[in-house]
């Protein structure tokens, strides 16, 4: 990603040159200011996912398209205000239904290739956000990120947030194998200690139930840690997470009193001009790109509740 004239102090441009980052560099260079910011406003801020993961050997690396954060939850929205003075800011796309809670907020910046994804919660746990973020906090360490000290969750914490992600997307390849490879680490590498943090914070996270398959392998028994109805919503969201935004907006709708329906109906198949998804706020679509955006998302969404209908059918048949 280029930036003309982007490096500056107090206001004042001192170059003005074209730097490129990788995703790897902008992801460290993100890491070292989310820690920097953190610790100037005395708010405790931890590294996840990505970077982290890489570093512990809990995944095959690779560079992510995001540097992911987990804030204390009583002060996540000063952090993210404090965020903006740096000139992070949403990317403008109108908020939709979640099948699991708002879990996060993504912030970009035009002049960097990486986005911020700041945690509140992390999925998966069903615990309340200040009891998960302080368990994850009990178990920090300390790594360096381009040349700055950041705080992360232990090894054994962190392995706990990498198969609540895989078992999530489980369904793919990819996590399939991330799942495998964090159930091998906890049962031939890790040692006694490192395993009994790993199901200490799956209990108090309640993350037990969803980490189920993690706690047979390493030959521990788990309990139902989750209620009915976050059951349900999980194993949905892990059915149709392709196509999360449509079965989310049809889980709206049947949860929606009658009188209600018509507006969450309309509101789930029409999306405004100035809702037009897009990184410059400033910039307003034409009527052509608002009318393609609209086609394409109809499409994909008519493709995905097909899918959801028929899965349902061949699951009620069975």
């Amino acid at each position: 990603m280029a930036g003309r004239g982007m490096v500056t102090t107090g206001g004042e441009q001192l170059s003005d040159h074209i730097a490129v980052l990788s995703l790897n560099e902008a992801n460290e260079l993100a890491h070292a200011l989310l820690a920097h910011i953190g610790q100037n406003a005395g708010i405790r801020v931890l590294s996840i996912k990505g970077l982290v993961a890489d570093r512990y050997g809990l995944r095959p690396p690779r560079a992510a398209a995001d540097a992911d954060v987990m804030v204390d939850p009583a002060r996540f929205d000063e952090y993210c205000a404090l965020l903006a003075t740096y000139g992070w800011h949403p990317r403008v796309e109108r908020e939709v239904p979640s099948l699991l809670g708002t879990h996060s907020i993504t912030l970009i910046r035009s002049d960097w290739p990486n986005d911020l994804d700041v945690h509140v919660r992390f999925p998966g746990f069903f615990a309340p956000d200040a009891v998960v973020f302080d368990r994850l906090w009990e178990t920090r360490g300390e790594m360096q990120a381009a040349h700055v000290t950041i705080m992360v969750p232990s090894r054994a914490a962190s392995a706990v947030i990498a198969g609540l992600h895989a078992v999530r997307y489980s369904r793919s390849v990819r996590h399939a194998g991330e799942l495998e490879l964090v159930g091998n680490l906890l049962r031939n590498r890790f040692d006694d200690t490192e395993r009994g943090e790993f199901f200490d914070v799956a209990r108090a996270g309640r993350a037990q139930w969803v980490l189920r398959e993690l706690f047979a392998f390493g030959g521990v028994e788990c309990e139902i840690d989750a209620d009915a109805r976050q059951r349900r919503l999980w194993e949905l969201n892990r059915a149709t997470v392709e196509d999360g935004a449509a079965v989310s907006w049809l889980a709206a709708l049947a949860a929606a009193p009658w009188h209600r329906k018509p507006a969450v109906l309309v509101r789930a198949l029409w999306i405004s001009r100035a809702e037009i998804p897009r990184n410059d706020a400033a910039r307003m679509p034409s009527t052509t790109e608002a009318w393609r955006h609209r086609l394409v998302r109809w499409r994909r969404g008519g493709i995905a509740l097909l899918r959801y209908l028929l899965s349902a059918v061949r699951e009620r048949f069975r």
